[in-house]
């Protein structure tokens, strides 16, 4: 896709047929200049692809122009390094490795967890001398009483928070004690939404690759055609668009002259088991931001995936469901 012309050139959108001739201006204003909105087209790339923007002037910053191959892939060139991991509780890969046999390969060990265990320690960069200095019996300790993400969620500064939640859980008719019951979740683990969209903007790393405005994305294979609607991203989506420009019509605050934009939050949630045997499970809370590309969320090694809460398993004494 062709980058942003300068801001002070304006490409007004023109199409041959009359139902596509864009206006002029559009009849709602632009309250943060005072100035009305217009339809304004950037040139077809070489698939007669092209993005329409509803605004006054191009916007000043194109996050498509920091796409390469690197943004899609995750491929590694013979001239870049690969990215650095991070092992949580061990201080290098091969003490993970061996680790990682030792706690998830079963109580007994199979004829299969002995030949991992001699691809571990056969690999050409394997080193005696990186697991010597593990402390295997604190390490061992902490994810025993599993203490080792204790430091995370006490973090204030990451707007972690831990406080008391009451859920009314309702219960049948045919219970001892029907009807609704408040059920207390003592120590709810959960962020802070602001904390996390401030973290967000202020980050140098994401920051290139956040879309503030959106653009239909349209498709003329042809002159003689009409453009077609592409559906592809969140940002670039009717509903997005239209809850950008109902943000523009609103009246200002008295004083300020900021650009006011729209961040898309995604949820879900999914157990997640942190063992391969036993009932050890955490129910975490996902967030995404619409505003960034799919390909970069779908992307493990861009970590745009963000933990927002940790949900507790409804424990219901088994006297409170019996029927009497």
């Amino acid at each position: 896709m062709p980058v942003l012309p300068p801001t002070s050139v304006e490409v007004v959108a023109s199409a041959p047929f009359d139902a596509c001739q864009a206006l002029p201006t559009l009849p709602f204003p632009d309250h943060a200049n005072g100035q009305a909105r217009k339809i304004l087209d950037l040139p077809q790339n070489s698939f007669g692809l092209f993005r329409r923007y509803f605004s006054q002037q191009f916007p000043s910053h194109d996050p498509e122009s920091e796409v390469n191959l690197s943004s899609l892939s995750n491929i590694v060139h013979s001239n870049e390094k690969p990215p650095t991991s991070s092992y949580a509780l061990y201080p290098n890969e091969n003490s993970f490795r061996l680790g990682n046999w030792y706690w998830n390969h079963g109580v007994q060990k199979s004829q299969a967890s002995f030949k991992e265990l001699v691809s571990i320690v056969g690999d050409v960069d394997f080193q005696p001398s990186d697991i010597q200095s593990t402390n295997w019996g604190k390490i061992n300790e902490q994810l025993a009483e599993g203490t080792c993400d204790e430091g995370e969620w006490a973090n204030e500064e990451a707007g972690w928070t831990t406080s008391p939640v009451t859920i009314p859980v309702p219960f049948h008719r045919l219970t001892p004690n029907p009807g609704p019951r408040d059920y207390v979740v003592m120590n709810f683990h959960h962020r802070s939404l602001v904390s996390v969209i401030r973290e967000k903007l202020t980050n140098e790393n994401d920051a290139p690759h956040f879309h503030y405005d959106p653009y239909e994305l349209l498709w003329q294979p042809h002159d003689n055609q009409h453009p077609v609607r592409i559906q592809g991203e969140l940002y670039n989506s009717p509903a997005f668009i239209d809850a950008h420009n109902r943000l523009q019509d609103a009246p200002s605050e008295a004083g300020c002259d900021l650009p006011r934009v729209v961040v898309a939050l995604m949820f879900w949630s999914d157990g997640t088991h942190l063992t391969n045997f036993g009932n050890a499970k955490l129910w975490p809370l996902y967030m995404f931001f619409g505003n960034e590309s799919k390909y970069r969320r779908g992307k493990p090694s861009c970590n745009l995936c963000e933990h927002v809460a940790y949900f507790e398993t409804v424990r219901i004494p088994f006297n409170a469901i019996c029927v009497s």
